[in-house]
């Protein structure tokens, strides 16, 4: 008997204690449902700076403000805090401080809040201010390490193509005034025998701290053609000679070496080229031979070059 009654009073104690918690808890929801007015802080972001500024801080990175709102919606922001974004575009400046004005945030921070909850005060107690200085820009040229080794009887057919060539800086004067150029990383391409495309990152200069490149890397591309040889025979012409002058060269003719495409090279003929010899070049009459110079050639070919480089000749003074 004495174990029956001891087991009501426990269960006894088990129901009244869980019509307290429920109650309890009653009451705790019904409090949240019920609007307040209390202060809370909201992390701040800062969005959309000039683009002539740079941004170094501000002079704060949470505010203080004071919200009514339902006992949730300050449970929410207790456990997890707002992030506010703040437009620099409306910054004023005073003397040499850069300043938000007060209506100009509070109105940025109620657009940025649910319709269910009024902003009743923004802590005025200090200013927004922010360090800005101001970003001068310098255009640079770029110059390419990319080394490029051909596969046998392949060229590069024209010029190589770098985009962009230049890259502006923005930064502070101090920084960029000695900038003459940025380099590429460098890089190399073997045995190359078809058109390629390769973007190289640029070498940002670690004293440059402040400052911002308009372009982060480079593309360089360049067209591939297998090329073959041709040696052309073309005369040699003497030039500036006295009226009195008769001259002959040994030989007569030289030979050019041609690179070029197979297709290039059947249309080649040696009245595409002028190989000269200046006879004011020649200080020593006694001297036996003359430099020879090659004055016209056509386009369209890799590489042209004169395989002799100085001729004999006999001078005749009448």
């Amino acid at each position: 008997m004495k174990k029956t009654n001891n087991g009501l009073q426990k269960r006894k104690v088990k129901i009244f204690s869980l019509f307290l918690l429920c109650s309890g808890l009653a009451w705790f929801v019904s409090n949240l449902t019920e609007r307040y007015t209390s202060t809370t802080s909201f992390d701040l972001e800062y969005i959309n700076v000039p683009d002539s500024l740079l941004f170094k801080g501000s002079s704060k990175d949470k505010l203080e403000v004071k919200l009514n709102c339902s006992g949730f919606q300050f449970l929410r922001y207790n456990f997890s805090p707002r992030v506010v974004q703040l437009d620099l575009s409306y910054i004023k400046k005073k003397g040499s401080k850069y300043y938000l004005p007060q209506e100009t945030c509070v109105k940025q921070i109620e657009s940025q809040l649910p319709s269910s909850i009024s902003l009743v005060n923004v802590d005025n107690r200090d200013t927004l201010y922010f360090a800005l200085y101001r970003l001068y820009t310098k255009s640079v040229p770029v110059v390419s390490r990319l080394k490029i080794d051909y596969a046998q009887n392949y060229m590069l057919d024209g010029t190589l193509k770098m985009e962009p060539t230049e890259v502006t800086l923005s930064g502070p004067k101090n920084e960029i005034d000695t900038i003459r150029n940025v380099h590429t990383k460098t890089a190399t391409l073997k045995d190359v025998s078809n058109d390629f495309s390769e973007k190289l990152s640029l070498i940002k200069s670690v004293k440059l701290l402040n400052t911002k490149y308009s372009a982060n890397e480079v593309s360089i591309t360049g067209k591939v053609a297998r090329f073959s040889e041709k040696i052309v025979d073309v005369p040699v012409e003497v030039i500036n000679l006295e009226p009195d002058m008769q001259i002959k060269t040994f030989p007569n003719k030289v030979s050019v070496l041609c690179k070029g495409k197979i297709e290039r090279l059947k249309k080649v003929k040696a009245s595409d080229f002028i190989v000269v010899a200046d006879f004011n070049t020649v200080k020593d009459t006694k001297s036996s031979t003359i430099t020879l110079k090659l004055a016209n050639k056509p386009e369209g070919l890799f590489d042209i070059k004169l395989l002799e480089k100085e001729v004999e000749y006999i001078l005749k003074i009448e």
